[in-house]
């Protein structure tokens, strides 16, 4: 799995097995106790350099929840599939007060049954 920590001076995104190490795809080269409360750009691997990335941002608490609020009351899953594929449950949903793992959820508008989450 995918997981978050700090080693070093720096908060790291990587995969589990490096857990702890100062190695992963992801960084913030901060010493800061909490990865939000960080000020330093964040920056993201390439392949073999650390490349910035200005318009990454980790948030938490009010302005977690302030990005979650800004969720579309309704949006449209629109285009072809391979072969036509799950066409079907393609089309307009209405959000729903209900959040699903901390996250906006979705009625396809005309089917109750379908969600998007």
């Amino acid at each position: 799995g995918v997981m978050l920590w700090h080693a070093g001076q720096c908060w790291l995104i990587g995969t589990a097995a490096d857990l702890g190490q100062t190695r992963g795809w992801v960084r913030v080269m901060d010493g800061c106790v909490r990865p939000e409360s960080s000020t330093v750009m964040w920056q993201v691997l390439d392949g073999a350099a650390w490349v910035d990335a200005p318009g990454l941002r980790c948030l938490a608490g009010d302005a977690l929840a302030a990005e979650i609020a800004k969720a579309a009351p309704q949006i449209a899953l629109v285009g072809p599939t391979p072969q036509n594929k799950q066409a079907g449950v393609l089309g307009l949903f209405l959000k729903r007060d209900e959040l699903v793992n901390g996250f906006a959820s979705y009625t396809k508008a005309d089917d109750d049954g379908a969600m998007l989450w």
